[in-house]
């Protein structure tokens, strides 16, 4: 086996068009480095339904890996870094697409240098905790009372996410692509995701996956389309997420296509919520 893995999830219940999509784009854009393709089947009940999918795989070779539908994304890799015994892997979600040649290369160079511990095709400095205060700040319509109890219930929940998030600037690498050690993955404390908000914790909490590795005095870095990394101050300049055209970006997803097919007061919003006061976005 390679000593490096390439994991992507397919959820039966996406259907085959996402599928598709990331396989014709890794099949148009070279990894430039040797690699193994590992698949998890997530919420398939048996060789019958990935039939299709199997279709779609010919001429790839690759692994497989049956999971159940619950985790999220994080569950599923979480076993497949346990089950393959690779040195470094690429996770990539069920809406992952790869975007240009030397990717999976591009990536490497970065994750394995001396003091980096994680490196992503994406990051933001959003919050939670921040996106929800502004929330509180401007909710100002409507009659007193209902005011009241809605601001009532907007800081129960803010005192919430006070305890797990970090103010903005929150500083995270999103987890739709991202590359990691096989080593450092096993150290890295395994949550119980259940619902949406815990794999949102995982992603960007406090004690979420970038909060460990920088605990672990480790550098985290966006990877652009250009081979460059960016260190997170300066995530917001590298043109790969909710900023400007999105031009250095390595690898897109549902939330990148998002923004591009945003109108201009959804890109604004988008952007802001990911940069603040530095964010750029392209409106028409």
């Amino acid at each position: 086996m390679s000593s490096i893995g390439v994991v992507h999830l397919v959820r039966a219940k996406n259907g085959l068009a996402p599928f598709r999509k990331f396989l014709e784009s890794y099949a148009r854009n070279s990894a430039g480095l040797k690699h193994d393709l590992i698949i998890i089947f997530k919420g398939f009940r048996g060789e019958m339904e990935v039939r299709e999918h199997e279709r779609l795989l010919e001429g790839f070779p690759h692994r497989r890996l049956f999971v159940g539908d619950r985790g999220y994304d994080v569950g599923p890799y979480f076993v497949a870094a346990s089950t393959f015994p690779c040195d470094y892997f690429c996770f990539l979600n069920s809406h992952s697409v790869i975007l240009d040649e030397g990717w999976l290369a591009k990536l490497y160079r970065h994750c394995s240098a001396k003091g980096v511990g994680l490196v992503g095709a994406t990051g933001s400095h959003g919050s939670w905790f921040s996106y929800l205060s502004d929330i509180l700040n401007a909710s100002r319509s409507g009659p007193r009372y209902r005011r009241l109890v809605r601001n009532l219930r907007l800081r129960v929940r803010l005192w919430t996410f006070a305890r797990h998030f970090d103010p903005f600037p929150n500083h995270h690498i999103r987890t739709n692509g991202f590359m990691i050690s096989g080593v450092l993955m096993g150290r890295i404390s395994r949550p119980r995701i259940i619902s949406k908000w815990d794999a949102y914790k995982f992603e960007s909490a406090k004690d979420g996956l970038t909060k460990q590795i920088t605990g672990m005095h480790l550098i985290t870095l966006v990877v652009g389309k250009d081979g460059e990394a960016y260190e997170k101050e300066e995530w917001f300049r590298s043109n790969t997420f909710w900023q400007l055209d999105q031009g250095n970006l390595l690898i897109a997803d549902n939330q990148t296509e998002r923004y591009l097919a945003g109108d201009n007061d959804l890109k604004q919003h988008l952007s802001r919520s990911a940069w603040g006061d530095q964010a750029n976005p392209i409106l028409k």
